[in-house]
């Protein structure tokens, strides 16, 4: 039982938190290593405040922990250490806004709306803003599946297709047979800019049941070798 599973199991938490088991384990996985850097925390989806109480009590009290929620009522999670943003996380002028103010986050985890729209539209304006390391979380990606209300773009495109998409750009450079003989060699930093910022700055991809996660990182353009 790591620790974030344990602060849910034992309801340490005095607001309420909603979360499927399985999420604790991903999250320790990639967070523990960052646990006591104190790293800027921003999440979408507030509501009753628990997982905020429980990302401070999981990295810290030195911790920045910032907020967004479309309800206003979301306000009153607020205390001297959190501070809460209501916005709607489709509204691009809203989500710049908040990064202006904050700076890059480390950590962005979305527990929001779950559309399609919702989803894909801050992840286009917040996960450029992460910092040259930072980790992107979008949780109950499931909703991809269920379609209904949350397919609500007019390109008819989910969370899942566009994640596998991106799944594509991270091999800009391997991608292109006519890249393959560059690429073997001590010219394959020539193509540093044959690939879009996305790859540039991308380490991994990884899914889980309902969850992805993204991890940022500037890349070195692959090499392949022979020996």
């Amino acid at each position: 039982m790591n620790d974030l599973y344990s602060f849910h199991a034992q309801h340490r938490n005095t607001r309420v938190m909603h979360k499927w088991e399985h999420y604790f384990e991903v999250y320790e996985r990639f967070l523990s290593p960052i646990r006591h850097s104190n790293p800027v925390v921003l999440e979408i989806g507030v509501q009753l405040g628990g997982s905020v109480e429980m990302w401070r009590d999981y990295f810290g009290p030195a911790t920045r922990i910032y907020g967004i929620d479309i309800n206003p009522d979301a306000k009153q999670q607020e205390d001297i250490v959190t501070k809460v943003f209501i916005g709607d996380q489709q509204d691009r002028a809203f989500l710049r806004s908040v990064v202006h103010e904050i700076g890059p986050p480390d950590v962005m985890i979305d527990d929001g709306g779950h559309s399609a729209n919702q989803q894909i539209t801050a992840f286009e304006e917040l996960y450029p803003a992460l910092s040259d390391n930072g980790l992107y979380f979008v949780e109950d990606t499931h909703t991809s599946l269920w379609r209904g209300r949350f397919a609500d773009r007019q390109d008819q495109q989910s969370f899942l297709q566009f994640s596998f998409a991106r799944c594509a750009q991270l091999m800009e450079w391997t991608g292109k047979a006519e890249n393959f003989q560059v690429l073997g060699g001590d010219q394959n930093e020539s193509l540093a800019n044959a690939a879009s910022e996305f790859c540039r700055t991308t380490k991994a991809i990884t899914f889980f049941d309902s969850m992805i996660v993204y991890e940022r990182a500037r890349r070195r353009v692959p090499r392949h070798m022979r020996r």
